[in-house]
């Protein structure tokens, strides 16, 4: 079974996808805050898992037809392989797993409607929604995938749920078992019972989360839940020692969760050396072009300075690093080779210095996929 896991972007949210992914061997996460970003994953999601029923539909005629024109060896062996390939039908399964997010009457009723075309379309694809905010009550009087219980964070109930609902190997479910003080930590906090075990602990590891954004989330997706997941870590471990000892480890720990040598490296040091490897390996897609300029786009890094000219000097084929906010505020940076201040003035009806400027470009519509950014920005360079 593919699982494709939503979740919120706190603790909570965090800590039921650290669950997850003790659960399943193949599984795909995903995060969103409220608001729009939500329908905008759960579409992402559902295009996903229609990719996947293309290509599986695909492979299944390429396979039906090979068997078709295949010489028969025996009845026996056609047998086989018509079981096989039935079984290969039978067998495509996903779950769409939804946590410590309620979903709008509007969002829910898609997502029904959403499951409901796949199953009447012969496929296998299930919605599991485990959350405890009250203001997804009426949903969830409605869809029968809809659980909700506010006694409980979205962690506790993931942690609860999921081994009650799918069966695990019994190494499994030692692992989960290991978790159970640290979810109890996890729901302390997050539901707020200030006499809930470890609920000091868990004041340090809110805020850990939540201040935890070096490497952010719509430029380094699956780096940035790997980060976040290696606190969980860090946290998971240092709860025995208590939340004074943690609380002070903290900052050292987010420089080891960043691959970097504490005692040696400033956390800019660290910060800008691993977002500029990163960007490194994603140069492909984000490189932009303004004339005969060749620039590299980032979207929410913020504060670029160190970051630009690190990137810039370790990559001379680029001319300009320009990154761009949710409100469309434009940063430019150069090295010699592009007079940002004039590409801001004509472009971004902006200005500044040779090799740092910016400005703002109109009409930009807020977005949480890349490729949705990439393209305004393009079009807005090439007039």
């Amino acid at each position: 079974m593919k699982v494709f896991h939503l979740s919120h972007t706190d603790l909570d949210g965090y800590g039921c996808q650290y669950v997850a992914n003790k659960v399943f061997d193949d599984i795909c996460f995903f995060n969103a805050n409220y608001g729009k970003e939500v329908s905008v994953r759960l579409q992402h999601i559902c295009t996903k898992i229609d990719a996947q029923l293309t290509k599986g539909s695909m492979t299944s005629t390429l396979s039906l037809l090979e068997s078709k024109f295949r010489p028969k060896l025996s009845d026996k062996s056609n047998n086989k392989a018509d079981k096989k390939l039935d079984s290969s039908d039978s067998g495509e399964q996903f779950l769409i797993l939804i946590t410590d997010l309620n979903l709008t009457p509007s969002e829910a009723k898609w997502l029904n409607e959403k499951i409901a075309s796949y199953e009447a379309s012969g496929h296998n694809v299930k919605a599991l929604l485990l959350d405890h905010h009250i203001s997804g009550e009426e949903c969830a009087k409605i869809y029968e995938w809809y659980h909700l219980d506010d006694t409980r964070c979205a962690s506790k109930i993931t942690y609860e749920t999921l081994p009650k609902m799918f069966s695990l190997e019994n190494q499994k479910l030692e692992n989960l078992s290991k978790l159970k003080d640290f979810i109890e930590m996890i729901n302390a906090i997050d539901i707020w019972l200030e006499d809930g075990e470890n609920f000091e602990f868990g004041k340090v590891a809110l805020g850990m989360i939540a201040m935890s954004n070096e490497l952010n989330r719509f430029m380094f997706d699956e780096p940035h839940r790997a980060y976040k997941f290696a606190l969980l870590d860090f946290a998971f471990e240092y709860l025995q020692k208590g939340a004074v000892e943690f609380d002070n480890a903290v900052f050292m720990l987010k420089k080891l969760a960043l691959k970097g040598t504490p005692d040696k490296e400033t956390m800019d040091s660290v910060c800008s050396r691993i977002q500029c490897e990163l960007l490194e390996g994603m140069k492909e897609n984000c490189t932009i072009f303004y004339g005969d300029k060749k620039g590299f786009l980032s979207y929410c890094m913020g504060g670029i300075s160190v970051l630009a000219n690190r990137f810039l000097r370790q990559n001379e084929e680029y001319d300009f690093y320009m990154d761009i906010n949710m409100r469309g505020t434009i940063s430019l940076r150069a090295n010699g080779a592009c007079d940002v201040s004039e590409l801001s003035k004509e472009v971004f009806n902006g200005g500044g210095h040779k090799n740092a400027a910016g400005g703002k470009l109109d009409n930009f519509k807020e977005g949480f996929l890349y490729e949705d950014i990439k393209s305004q920005v393009q079009s807005a360079l090439q007039g």
